[in-house]
């Protein structure tokens, strides 16, 4: 275990690594607070429900709509500028949306897609930065692992960072306080030298597709859209689970599981070495996390339920962080932000089918159709990787997108 976990900290005394990971940590914990935060706002204001949504669905398809095109900006001129531009109006755009609650309705609905589609793309450039840093194949892959553990922190880390503030203050002042941290995580990373110093590429072609005109990454995000669909059921599939065998307040604990066993697959995926090539690994981890995605099937109880978690949580780490290193080995020259930010949006997307899918089943006939869905789409996504496995193995051997190599004593470390 010692050796494994020096890998991490191996990878982590690189100069140009280490900065980006921090401000990385200040500017997306609050990503799951901010939205949790603005719902809590709008219903303290005396919003109904359907109002309140609408709101968040602004949020979101402002997300959607200026996230490629912000990620163009950066593949075009660089992260700096952009990273610095929107660590400056979305947070901006968030207090304006949540002290116009009580206003224009219109107003409030511009504010809200605003500041969703200026949320400051830390994750993006980051991803971009593992792809294209001097790092050897071993330490890329726990870069990545290391982006799969944070994204479980997160989601953990962001709930229990509203409590404290809601502790001493009010759900708008959360949402601001969430807005102002995402802006000083971007503006710190701006600041850094392995930001400054990543280097916008050249594109061969400029036209609607952009980074679309990659095969490969169609492939990809075709899976991450599947295994995100698997995991959007979760949302009510264990509300209804925790309904029926304890009570509503064990989603909390249960999702908890999940979050402590994604953090251990990520420590193990990324403390290893696999002599297959990531192209080969990706049906295996597929394989993986769709049994995974089974266990709960089996759970009789709540305790029951949280292994199942726990074990479906340590699955997703490892496709994850295959998928990743094989984004930015498949997107083309001068598109590997953009490539990340449609990740984003497949995986959003995928989510949000897998949610709203799950709800009828589930209406229909009780928590286990909600799993199964998501069983059967991981099944589709596995299927899917085997068929691709040769030519994502070609994919795989090709250096990413800008990538400069090193061997592993050539790196730049503190001492």
């Amino acid at each position: 275990m010692s050796s494994g976990v020096s890998r991490f900290t191996d990878l982590l005394r690189h100069r140009l690594v280490q900065s980006p990971v921090l401000w990385g940590v200040v500017g997306r914990l609050p990503l799951y607070l901010v939205s949790l935060a603005l719902t809590l706002h709008l219903l303290d204001t005396g919003l109904g429900y359907a109002s309140a949504g609408l709101v968040l669905a602004a949020y979101t398809v402002g997300t959607a709509a200026l996230g490629p095109v912000i990620a163009r900006r950066i593949d075009r001129h660089g992260q700096p500028p952009v990273l610095v531009l929107t660590a400056i109006v979305h947070p901006l755009a968030l207090a304006g949306s949540v002290y116009a609650a009580s206003g224009p309705r219109a107003v409030e609905l511009v504010l809200a897609f605003l500041a969703g589609g200026t949320i400051p793309p830390v994750s993006q450039v980051i991803r971009a930065l593992w792809s294209t840093l001097p790092l050897s194949r071993d330490e890329r892959s726990t870069a990545y692992s290391l982006e799969s553990i944070l994204a479980e922190l997160f989601v953990i880390g962001g709930p229990l960072l509203l409590s404290l503030l809601l502790a001493v203050g009010d759900a708008g002042t959360a949402t601001v306080v969430g807005g102002v941290l995402s802006g000083l995580g971007g503006l710190g990373l701006a600041t850094t030298k392995a930001s400054r110093q990543w280097k916008a590429e050249p594109v061969a072609r400029r036209d609607l597709l952009g980074a679309l005109r990659s095969r490969p990454l169609l492939i990809l995000l075709l899976l991450l859209a599947l295994s995100a669909l698997t995991l959007g059921v979760l949302n009510l599939a264990l509300a209804a689970f925790a309904k029926e065998h304890g009570s509503a307040g064990d989603v909390g604990f249960l999702f908890g599981a999940s979050g402590v066993g994604g953090a251990i697959g990520g420590l193990w995926f990324g403390s290893r070495s696999f002599a297959a090539s990531k192209g080969h690994q990706l049906p295996v981890a597929s394989a993986a996390f769709t049994l995974a995605a089974a266990g709960p099937l089996l759970a009789w109880d709540t305790w029951s339920m949280a292994v199942a978690m726990a074990f479906q949580g340590a699955s997703i780490a490892p496709l994850t962080a295959v998928l990743y290193e094989l984004v930015g080995s498949a997107a083309l020259q001068g598109t590997v932000s953009e490539a990340f930010t449609w990740v984003l949006t497949a995986t959003t997307g995928g989510g949000a089918v897998g949610s709203q899918a799950a709800g009828v089943l589930i209406g229909r006939f009780d928590w286990h159709a909600g799993f199964v869905l998501g069983v059967l789409s991981g099944g589709c996504a596995t299927l899917l990787a085997c068929v691709v496995r040769h030519r994502m193995a070609a994919v795989a051997e090709e250096e990413p997108s800008g990538a400069a190599t090193a061997e592993p004593a050539s790196l730049e470390r503190d001492t």
